[in-house]
């Protein structure tokens, strides 16, 4: 316990001020408020012990340096007596205990709403994940993989609506006049009291505002019932009668089901949202650069890379970072060397604006119209004919030179639900442009974006949700493995990673209604995809972030291409991860969640749907089953894991899975059979799903 205590007293004593005539030090300072043994301190493999450095960084950066104009309001914030604008962020960072047995790259992930997912593909917890990395102390790792291999582990916050004791970012706020558009699909608590909470958003800036508009609808672009005024409130209940509450919205006449309500309304002070892009971009920038000294730089050689890692709301951000050029720091260095972007499709985010929601993830999800799948899409350069607007996802990154290497890869769900195809074709769809020469696509096959639990089920993730078709158990964690060690290997010593393998439009990616899907019972196929338009917020939303057109005015329609399909109904094109390539039945990136809400072209998110294949040749004949047979397809549970064995083999020949991975994969797959084909399972669901 003293040594405990002397560390932690020794971590703080890193902490230093920078003199504040200095006006380019972006890291202010570092408070180091726990330096402790990680694992108890027990080694992980050949690299050893771990330590866990927890704390805070100070930062104050000059408003009106290059790069920092972009950050919404950050004219109106507050400063220094030197001109500079302050905040702060959370940390964690678990280093090997001795660097010379550490990687020369930092694993930094962009954390999830708070969460950490990295856990859910690079590393395995004995916690449920995704878990928050403030409480890692007292965690067991059923797997090691990042730590085995040396990387130093780090997280930072940039999120500025996260609760308290939570890895996040505090940044001030401006009380600069504004429109917020609050969305309401009325749960079950505020079905039953006719009363929602704008708490975990914004307030209104006062409970009177006869000027706010609440409106009611039944899709997305239809057209909206505007509310009398007189017939909603600023309020909540108390003892049954209203009391003014500019946090809360009333409706006495009750929220009715299936519609989507509108509140747009004068917020409150609004936080400076986008110095959370520079808290990431100048952590990394310290990580690798230095400044202060702090316990964090005590072996640069261990932060000489850094490689950023996200997944779905993370993804978009780093995507949302590097077409606002924030991979360049104030000195012009660049921060980032490489990024993993998972599962972001072709969006970013409400990440950087005034009154920004960095929770809002699209329509696909029922986050009604918000600047989530904006143009610019691809890598280079692409022409909007409808706006005859130009840009390029990279652009900013290009003039500064700091584009990294970049792994993008795509679930099936990212076509279904967060407009993939955009990323890489014109916006009419009808042309293929390329991808970055700096970076890489991998879509696998057959891949939810969330992928479900095996045994297999249709309930959700939250009380009383419910779907249509059971949850795809798929997942491409076993190659997250692989590519996480190429694009290291890529960004390290230039070694070539595996070339980017997606369905090209002409070939295997094709409009819905184009899609050869099988007539399997009991999975329909849909009948649309989630829709996104053209958005106009007004003129001032993409020079300085602020919108003034809420809702916005939408123009046309983006046409969204999915995957084309096999004979099975599971798609082409992509990477045939052993559940594909050696099938037990159909998995798809789409679902529909109950009660199914057409009018919205909502389908389930970004779940996807698994359908089991006959057990014969006599069940599938008696219900009407295209697809072949378990039993015609294997002749025995061996011979379908010698197919599993060879599919896997192929993959680790061409660097997308890892050789000492087999084992387990074929483990797995030993689950699938048993559970989906053998009778006296306690877990088989044949019988259910037949």
């Amino acid at each position: 316990m003293a040594k405990n205590a002397a560390r932690v007293f020794l971590g703080l004593a890193y902490c230093l001020l920078v003199s504040l005539s200095s006006a380019s030090a972006e890291v202010k300072a570092v408070v180091i408020t726990s330096r402790l043994p990680w694992l108890d301190g027990k080694p992980v493999g050949s690299v050893g012990a771990y330590e866990k450095l927890q704390g805070h960084i100070t930062y104050t950066i000059d408003p009106k340096a290059k790069g920092n104009e972009r950050i919404a309001d950050i004219t109106l914030a507050p400063r220094d007596a030197h001109g500079m604008v302050e905040f702060t962020a959370d940390f964690v960072v678990v280093r090997p205990v001795d660097p010379a047995k550490a990687r020369s790259t930092v694993f930094l992930e962009i954390l999830n709403r708070g969460k950490s997912n990295v856990s859910r593909y690079l590393f395995q917890s004995d916690r449920k994940t995704p878990f928050r990395v403030e409480t890692l102390d007292g965690v067991k790792l059923r797997d090691a993989f990042l730590f085995e291999r040396g990387f130093t582990v780090a997280w930072v916050g940039w999120q500025f609506d996260l609760p308290k004791g939570t890895i996040r970012v505090d940044v001030p706020a401006v009380p600069a006049p504004g429109l917020v558009r609050e969305a309401i699909a009325p749960d079950a608590k505020e079905l039953a009291s006719g009363i929602h909470s704008l708490k975990e958003s914004y307030c209104a800036a006062d409970a009177e505002q006869a000027a706010a508009t609440l409106s009611v609808k039944a899709s997305f672009a239809g057209p909206a019932q505007l509310l009398l005024r007189s017939s909603w409130s600023f309020a909540h209940r108390d003892d049954g009668k209203a009391v003014p509450d500019a946090c809360s919205i009333l409706l006495p006449g009750g929220i009715k089901p299936g519609k989507e309500y509108e509140a747009v309304y004068q917020g409150a002070p609004s936080p400076v949202a986008g110095l959370g892009l520079a808290a990431v971009r100048d952590f990394v920038s310290y990580l690798k650069f230095g400044g202060v000294p702090s316990a964090l730089r005590e072996s640069p050689q261990t932060e000489q890379h850094v490689l950023g890692y996200g997944y779905s709301q993370s993804a978009r951000f780093l995507r949302q970072y590097l077409y606002q050029g924030f991979n360049a720091d104030e000195h012009g260095r660049q921060a980032f060397d490489a990024m993993f972007i998972a599962s972001a499709g072709g969006g970013r985010g409400s990440f950087n604006q005034r009154y920004a929601m960095p929770g809002e993830a699209g329509n696909s999800v029922m986050s009604d119209l918000r600047p989530v799948d904006l143009f610019p899409f691809t890598d280079g350069d692409d022409t909007d004919p409808f706006t005859g607007k130009r840009d390029g996802l990279l652009d900013e990154a290009k003039k500064s030179k700091t584009v990294p290497k970049i792994f993008y890869t795509y679930s099936s769900s990212e076509y279904w639900a967060r407009v993939g195809s955009l990323a890489y074709t014109t916006v009419d769809g009808k042309r293929e442009l390329p991808i970055d020469g700096h970076a890489r696509l991998y879509f696998f096959a057959g891949v939810p974006h969330a992928h479900g639990i095996f045994p297999v089920d249709k309930i959700g993730l939250t009380p009383g949700q419910t779907y249509e078709n059971y949850g795809n158990f798929a997942s491409s964690w076993w190659a997250f493995r692989a590519l996480v060690l190429d694009l290291d290997a890529w960004m390290v010593s230039g070694e070539e990673p595996p070339p980017s393998v997606y369905p090209r439009p002409g070939h295997d990616l094709v409009a819905r209604e184009q899609v050869r899907f099988p007539k399997i019972p009991g999975l329909e196929f849909p009948s649309y995809t989630p829709q996104n338009w053209r958005m106009d917020f007004g003129k001032e939303f993409a020079v300085s972030g602020v919108p003034t057109i809420e809702p916005p005015k939408l123009g046309p329609e983006y046409p969204v291409l999915v995957p084309q399909v096999d004979e099975d109904g599971n798609d082409r094109g992509g990477i045939a991860l052993p559940f594909v390539a050696v099938p037990l039945g159909t998995f798809t990136g789409w679902n529909y969640e109950l009660p199914k809400l057409e009018s919205f072209h909502y389908l389930a998110g970004l779940i996807g749907s698994f359908q089991q294949f006959a057990c014969t040749k006599a069940d599938r004949d008696r219900s009407g089953d295209p697809r072949l047979s378990i039993a015609e397809r294997y002749a025995d549970r061996a011979d379908y894991l010698a197919k599993v064995h060879a599919a896997s083999l192929a993959l680790v020949g061409r660097k997308l899975l890892l050789a000492e991975d087999l084992g387990a994969i074929e483990k797995e797959s030993e689950g699938f059979w048993d559970g989906l084909t053998v009778d006296d399972q306690p877990h088989n669901r044949n019988k259910k799903l037949q």
